[in-house]
This record gives C-alpha cells, sequence and structure tokens, in this order.
C-alpha cells in the first residue's frame, strides 16, 4: 500500500509544471502632439509594467518580443521592453519604431 501512494505521489508531482513570474517593462514615445492619446490606455502611465505567469524563460522571452510591437501606428514613435523571469534578467532588450503621421 505504501509503495502505491509513493507512486501516485511521485506522478502528481512529475505533473505539476511550474509557473514562475514574468515581469516585463515597456516604455513608449508617443509621436509629438499625441501624448495624451498615446498613454491613455496606460492611465498616463509611461513606462508600464506587466505581470504574467509563464512556464520558462524562453516563453517570457517571446512574449517580451510580441509586447514590443506597435499596434496602434499613428500615436506611438517607439517602444522599448525589457524583462525578467522570476527575477533574472532575460538578457535582451525588445524594440519597434513607427513613423508618425
Amino acid at each position: 500500500m505504501k509503495k502505491t501512494t509513493l507512486v501516485a505521489a511521485l506522478l502528481l508531482m512529475s505533473s505539476v509544471s511550474y509557473a514562475g513570474d514574468c515581469v516585463i517593462t515597456i516604455e513608449r514615445k508617443a509621436c509629438a502632439g499625441k501624448e495624451t492619446e498615446a498613454f491613455k490606455p496606460y492611465n498616463g502611465k509611461n513606462p508600464t509594467e506587466e505581470t504574467k505567469k509563464l512556464d520558462s524563460a524562453e516563453a517570457c522571452t517571446k512574449w517580451a518580443e510580441k509586447s514590443s510591437k506597435i499596434v496602434r501606428k499613428g500615436t506611438l514613435t517607439e517602444k522599448k521592453v525589457t524583462g525578467k523571469f522570476d527575477g533574472a534578467d532575460l538578457g535582451k532588450n525588445f524594440a519597434d519604431k513607427a513613423e508618425c503621421k
């Protein structure tokens, strides 16, 4: 009976994946005269931090890279993202630039 309990406990522990804290810092540069519009979704804050539970530093790196892309073109001219996974620097910075209209 003890072996069965031990085996069940080991199987349960091996199936549990560890999720760590991925924290990214996003710094945005607004187009001239578009500061209010550009920072409104972030309550006027710049830079901002976002946190997500992810399985690995690689997943954190992918999220940081994806988050660096400028989606709302015309309000932002530059976006820079740095990240940490469980407090350790990812070792990479990501950036995107766009033309102001």
